[in-house]
């Protein structure tokens, strides 16, 4: 059980949700990966009924697709469809001012402090699951200033149908680059965020997301014309 799934917890289908959803997106279910509906049951000592309902609400996010028998499988994103996603996140961060009410939380404040001082360990330690844990993190911290709910929740969506495709093309990119993006990005929002800039805050992220988006689509296109 990782770092994240202690804090959650094993009783109720919301805390299983938490954890699955946190599983995809850290890549300990790769795309492709298949979910067994017994085994998970067993692992969290319940029924294969409430599970389902899990399941169905992940299949929902477009995290899962039913398979034959009693499997689910892990869902990938052509480049076609990360495209699609990217618009719509860009949108969305752009216009993220409009739903975020100030002051910023403190803890808000201090958990990216946090973050940015985690990241200095990535310059000498490729560990690409830390790596994707403090963009998780991020992700969380900021959904958590946004005070529109309907926003909160297609913003998180978003970042979980393509912050996993982020990561699994992390050791096709230049490592040192993404390090320094994180550490870049992360001092930037500090600021912007101290100093109340709601728009800045918007602009930061849109931008971070653009240049997201044309590396990732480097690897995937590229992936897509050799034929998978």
């Amino acid at each position: 059980m990782n770092v994240i799934e202690t804090d959650q917890s094993l009783n109720g289908a919301s805390g299983i949700y938490e954890i699955l959803r946190n599983r995809i997106a850290l890549l300990e279910y790769s795309p492709g990966t298949k979910l067994s509906e017994n085994t998970l049951a067993a692992e969290f000592g319940i029924s294969r009924t409430p599970l389902r309902k899990v399941l169905q609400r992940l299949e929902f996010e477009h995290l899962l697709v039913r398979s034959q028998g009693s499997y689910t499988t892990v869902t990938d994103v052509d480049a076609k469809t990360l495209s699609q996603i990217y618009e719509v996140r860009m949108v969305l961060a752009e216009n993220l001012y409009r739903f975020v009410e100030l002051p910023i939380p403190s803890v808000t404040i201090q958990t990216l402090q946090r973050l940015s001082d985690e990241a200095k360990q990535l310059k000498a330690n490729h560990d690409v699951y830390l790596l994707g844990k403090i963009h998780r993190e991020v992700e969380e911290a900021l959904a958590g200033t946004i005070s529109n709910v309907r926003a909160r929740e297609i913003t998180e969506q978003l970042y979980f149908e393509i912050g996993r495709i982020w990561l699994s093309c992390v050791p096709k990119l230049d490592w040192d680059e993404e390090v320094e993006l994180l550490s870049s990005e992360l001092r930037e929002l500090i600021a912007v965020v101290q100093r109340g800039d709601l728009r800045g805050f918007g602009f930061r992220r849109r931008n971070q997301a653009a240049m997201a988006f044309d590396r990732i689509y480097k690897v995937i296109s590229g992936h897509e014309a050799r034929g998978g």
